[in-house]
């Protein structure tokens, strides 16, 4: 209750460009010695189709002034970014920075009201068994939440620079 109001949607728009297909459903049989003839002709030819994707994730607010946390990959080629608050206010965000090696974001909102942060606690007093809640709000359609334990701290997982995992 007390942090469901720093729970927040995320909303992306993109524009993708693809080819289009000028044969939908035409296949050559595996192995047809014109199948490569024809793709590289079909490929060449081929009007590009522009289309708009959307994607939904989550965040939370860690300043009161409308700084946001999200993952990379949630706004990664994004060309409109929109939060959505727990009380439904939709609000155009902007991207200040990201970091693809830990997949972490960093957004700014406008809002007229003073927003409610999340408070940090410090994970150096994070011992293995304790209880560990994840809120989040992936789907738009209110917030979600799960409960589990920290099995391992300090996890090493070869992912690169930053590898020091809280396991749950």
């Amino acid at each position: 209750e007390k942090l469901m109001p720093s729970v927040v949607n995320i909303s992306t728009t993109q524009t993708v460009v693809s080819k289009s297909n000028p044969f939908p459903g035409f296949q050559f049989p595996p192995g047809s010695p014109f199948e490569e003839f024809f793709r590289e002709f079909f490929d060449r030819n081929r009007p590009q189709e522009h289309r708009r994707a959307t994607s939904l994730g989550s965040g939370f607010i860690i300043e009161k002034s409308g700084v946001v946390i999200t993952n990379n990959h949630v706004i990664q080629g994004a060309d409109e970014i929109k939060v959505i608050l727990h009380d439904n206010r939709l609000l155009k965000a902007e991207l200040i920075g990201r970091d693809a090696k830990t997949d972490i974001a960093v957004l700014k909102i406008n809002s007229q009201d003073d927003l409610t942060p999340v408070s940090f606690g410090n994970s150096d007093e994070l011992r293995v068994g304790d209880w560990v809640v994840a809120i989040g709000n992936p789907f738009g359609l209110g917030g979600s939440v799960t409960a589990g334990i920290v099995s391992a701290r300090g996890r090493n997982i070869g992912s690169g620079p930053y590898d020091d995992f809280i396991q749950t």
